[in-house]
């Protein structure tokens, strides 16, 4: 059944906004007046059924950039997101491409029971992985006149776990940091030392400045990269600063992906107030409801319990799916009786 949007009122007659598109509430579900004075109905009182047409008119609200078109559509499998990545080819030089171009990234399934608030954050992820897959091709390092990009994620992985051994051979203990740094790049930027101080609590505080040719990639750019190392190595120069240039990515996501204008995870976002709104909404809902709460708190627990079981996995009759089903069942767990569906053979 497709759910559109629900116009909803407390027992007092109060109106308040319009469910989104794919939000029902529970029958009786309790209202919650906000300290603003709004009125809600909390998201765990809400039954979800989305569709391509209510995940599209969700995503529409969402704001970051035209270089990271959000696609939604359905294939077999049910709904899919997928971030689309404009720009030109990282492995080849920008002066010999005739234009950008699009790239797709990984699929996210979004199952229709999915809360409207868990849409949203998908595509708050996808964003933030397509970003750092880009940003891993775009760091480069010359090594024996051959530029590498060695933190992609293209790498043969089993091949590279067949051959463990050959990657506890430091090359990079033959450089110094100034070789280091001459022979990395990101994107047509170079990196280059500004300091470093010893702590101490035995670590090293090295500052680097990347200057880029453009004005591009001003997360990156602003300030200076400040990195804390355990071990004053060009190996551990390298994972750090991948990890930083990561973490500035994340930060400028963080800062600029916003649904309705809103940015959810800005650090300009009062903690403490979103702590008392969790405190708020999450209230024993025989606190809102009085003496009318043991009905819907037990139409509560039947739609929850009915909306988990349809996340569980089922496990196969294969060694593996043996092996995983002996490891549950070692494990005494509280809701058995909910895996139960995943510890029967199916074929």
């Amino acid at each position: 059944m497709s759910f559109g949007s629900q116009p909803a009122s407390n027992d007092m007659g109060i109106m308040f906004e319009d469910l989104n598109q794919g939000e029902r509430a529970i029958e009786n579900a309790p209202t919650l007046t906000l300290r603003n004075g709004r009125s809600c109905i909390p998201q765990h009182y809400l039954q979800y059924s989305h569709t391509l047409a209510s995940v599209e008119a969700v995503i529409a609200h969402i704001e970051f950039s035209d270089r990271y078109p959000i696609f939604v559509s359905k294939d077999a499998g049910g709904l899919i997101l997928q971030i689309g990545i404009i720009g030109f080819d990282n492995y080849r030089p920008t002066s010999k491409q005739a234009g950008p171009k699009i790239v797709f990234g990984r699929k996210w399934r979004i199952e229709p029971n999915l809360p409207t608030s868990e849409i949203i954050q998908t595509a708050f992820l996808a964003i933030k992985k397509a970003r750092e897959h880009e940003i891993r091709e775009l760091f480069t390092l010359t090594l024996n006149g051959k530029t590498t990009t060695p933190f992609n994620n293209h790498h043969d992985l089993p091949l590279m776990a067949r051959n463990a051994d050959i990657f506890r051979r430091p090359i990079s203990t033959e450089l110094s940091y100034e070789d280091c740094l001459r022979l990395i790049k990101f994107d047509c930027g170079t990196f280059s030392m500004v300091d470093i101080q010893s702590l101490r609590n035995g670590l090293s505080a090295v500052t680097l400045q990347l200057d880029m040719p453009t004005e591009t990639h001003e997360e990156f750019t602003a300030e200076p990269i400040i990195l804390l190392l355990k071990a004053l190595t060009p190996n551990a120069l390298l994972h750090a600063l991948m990890n930083e240039l990561i973490a500035r990515s994340d930060s400028y996501v963080d800062e600029n992906f916003r649904y309705n204008n809103f940015a959810r995870f800005s650090a300009q976002n009062d903690v403490t107030a979103i702590a008392q709104l969790s405190a708020d909404l999450r209230q024993n809902p025989e606190n809102l409801l009085g003496q009318t709460a043991g009905r819907f708190v037990k139409d509560f627990a039947t739609e929850r319990y009915d909306t988990d079981i349809t996340r569980v996995p089922q496990l196969s009759s294969s060694p593996y799916g043996e092996n995983l089903r002996r490891q549950l069942l070692a494990m005494k767990l509280t809701n058995l009786d909910m895996l139960q569906k995943a510890l029967q053979h199916t074929s």
